[in-house]
């Protein structure tokens, strides 16, 4: 195999100097970077870059069940604790009968770029069979803006029980907070059980919120 000798210089047009073999990769390093699947570090960013070229960044948070406020019109049961008889696991959980409602109150990561959010549950329940209907509505407040407003439109995701004190996960549809979400600004959720087939309390462990946001190294 013959290499060139040419020496390639910063500014020289690629078309121009370089040989087939580098042609190939500067080709496809341009059609990369058009197409922006060329994760880029902010930190190295300089200028004005166009924001569809950033790579799409998907973030979550975490709703502790030891975290949640029960209602004081229809609440479920407060945190409690239960220790499973093994290996001495500490579950706490929300426990939810149907009709019944818990309340979060936090603030959005500042990088939250204001998009629909999408839920996904964690439960369990102590014993029994059948199904649990999960509901979640929401919304976000900044500065100066009253509490007492209306949530969000609410959706709903449905789950069978498999067995007793397993970790049951259900992801739900994408919701929108009501007002004009933000990142930094204070997040009212909602989180109620709207129904199913199962005759006992069904312990909610935690939600988890999973978001787009914008690019950050």
């Amino acid at each position: 195999m013959v290499y060139s000798k040419t020496k390639v210089m910063a500014g020289d047009p690629g078309t121009a100097v370089l040989e087939n073999h580098v042609q190939t990769q500067y080709d496809e390093v341009v059609t990369d970077m058009a197409a922006g699947t060329i994760p880029v570090a902010a930190a190295a960013l300089t200028g004005t870059i166009n924001s569809a070229r950033l790579p799409s960044v998907t973030r979550s948070i975490f709703l502790s069940a030891g975290g949640g406020t029960p209602t004081t019109t229809s609440g479920c049961a407060p945190p409690a604790k239960l220790e499973l008889p093994t290996n001495d696991i500490m579950l706490v959980s929300l426990d939810y009968a149907t009709g019944e409602y818990a309340t979060f109150m936090f603030a959005m990561p500042d990088g939250y770029a204001g998009g629909t959010i999408t839920p996904v549950f964690y439960w369990t329940a102590a014993s029994g069979s059948g199904t649990v209907i999960w509901g979640i509505q929401g919304r976000s407040l900044d500065d100066d803006e009253a509490l007492d407003q209306a949530l969000g439109t609410a959706v709903t995701a449905t789950d069978t029980l498999i067995t007793a004190n397993d970790v049951h996960k259900i992801a739900g549809s994408a919701f929108t907070l009501a007002g004009t979400p933000a990142g930094g600004e204070l997040a009212v959720i909602k989180v109620y059980r709207s129904g199913g087939t199962l005759a006992v309390d069904a312990k909610l462990i935690g939600v988890k919120l999973e978001f787009s946001s914008t690019y950050s190294d």
